[in-house]
């Protein structure tokens, strides 16, 4: 599992015409907008009792009020694996080396000039938080895309030098499926990341890597192994198509040590803060370019383990709104220069709309510290690996916040509270 399984495209979709790498060897493009509107239509006649379908929709069990037993269950079993996320990254790329450097193999071989990888909730937001360490390493163009949203409206866009890489947990998400059958239709190269062998995505495609983490709790550990198996794959890539990838490859080596002393570190900072804002109704996140990614780690997991909002936001789109209200809690993260003077306005804003910001910073800074609650000081890391180190201690703090709420018997304010 989790090796190339070779080229098992349709008869339709090969060989391909030469001068023209989209087409196939009919000279057409494949109509997968036909194909999409049967599967839709399949879809809908089997969802027709609404009944069923909506209570396909909302299986999860846990509910919103303050005292759930379901979701204070996982909450309790997310800590065990939050703390443990270094370690988990590093058995994962260790195990699956083999496996990078096969399909790196037949990426370089196929000639691809375009990665997408395709996934959604924080499967999404690995590929956003692996991005610029993948280009880096490669010299190719990324581009993380919500599965859903690419299979419908921008697949016809992949051909035969694309490789599509959809992630999916347990190894079935709908629309990452959708997404990847779509980029095979149209010729392109396409692999699968999953936590579960012998899923779909693992199988039925041209390749594969398993991630070696556990999913009991609410996803943590298994959301940065895979931005890290993501940035390995790149690196065995880039490293055949002849770059430099010796720093980026030593850095990853190193940061799952530096995954595992931060969580130790940020602990009591995140329940004590956590406990300070244990009666907000919305908590906010902000970081730029890969660093958003760590941010909406954070507001996954605070939706998640409490049932109140959270909302991440590109570091510069907190600046197109009054987006930070009085009391609100905000998360800064913060990792390198090109983040910091925005990082700056960003807490002269807070401090005069009155919010409880943390800026998630890699040393002291006075124009910043003197604006906001709390600097939590951070190890320096590589820009393009930060998302791995930074999302942490946010994942420490959306457990602590759950915590804090179960101690007060808060679930979500107004009606909702008493059903």
């Amino acid at each position: 599992m989790g090796r190339s399984v070779g080229d098992r495209r349709d008869p339709g979709d090969a060989p391909h015409r030469a001068g023209d790498p989209d087409a196939t060897a009919s000279g057409r493009r494949p109509d997968v907008g036909r194909r999409q509107r049967l599967n839709m239509t399949t879809r809908k006649d089997k969802m027709s009792d609404y009944t069923a379908r909506l209570k396909a929709l909302t299986a999860e069990p846990s509910k919103d009020t303050g005292d759930d037993a379901a979701r204070r269950g996982r909450v309790g079993r997310t800590r065990d694996e939050m703390m443990d996320q270094g370690r988990v990254l590093d058995t994962t790329i260790a195990a699956e080396r083999e496996a990078c450097s096969t399909l790196a193999r037949t990426v370089v071989e196929r000639g691809v000039k375009r990665i997408v990888i395709t996934g959604c909730g924080d499967s999404w937001f690995a590929a956003i938080g692996a991005r610029l360490a993948v280009e880096r390493a490669t010299g190719l163009v990324v581009e993380p895309a919500q599965a859903f949203d690419w299979a419908h409206f921008a697949s016809s866009t992949a051909g035969a030098s694309t490789l599509v890489i959809g992630i999916s947990s347990g190894g079935s998400t709908p629309a990452v499926v959708a997404s990847m059958q779509a980029a095979k239709a149209q010729g392109a190269l396409v692999f699968g990341v999953s936590n579960t062998t012998g899923s779909t995505v693992l199988t039925d495609f041209d390749g594969g890597l398993v991630v070696h983490a556990q999913r009991r709790g609410w996803p943590t550990q298994s959301s940065t192994a895979t931005t890290g198996l993501l940035i390995a794959l790149g690196i065995e890539i880039g490293a055949l198509l002849g770059r430099d990838v010796d720093a980026l490859r030593k850095g990853l080596s190193t940061v799952g040590a530096s995954m595992d002393a931060v969580a130790h570190d940020c602990d009591d900072a995140a329940r004590d803060w956590a406990a300070q804002i244990a009666d907000a109704t919305i908590v906010l996140f902000a970081g730029a370019g890969p660093h958003f990614a760590a941010a909406a780690f954070g507001a996954a997991k605070v939706r998640e383990l409490s049932p109140i909002h959270a909302m991440a936001m590109p570091l510069e789109e907190y600046h197109h709104y009054r987006s930070q209200k009085r009391d609100d809690p905000l998360f800064l993260i913060a990792p390198d220069a090109a983040s910091r003077e925005r990082a700056l306005d960003t807490a002269l804003v807070s401090e005069d709309a009155g919010g409880r910001t943390v800026a998630l910073i890699p040393g002291p800074d006075d124009e910043i510290d003197s604006r906001i609650a709390h600097s939590w000081r951070m190890p320096q890391v590589d820009d393009a690996l930060a998302p791995l180190v930074y999302s942490v201690p946010l994942h420490l703090v959306a457990y602590h916040f759950a915590e804090a709420r179960f101690a007060r018997n808060l679930g979500y304010p107004g009606h909702l509270q008493a059903t």
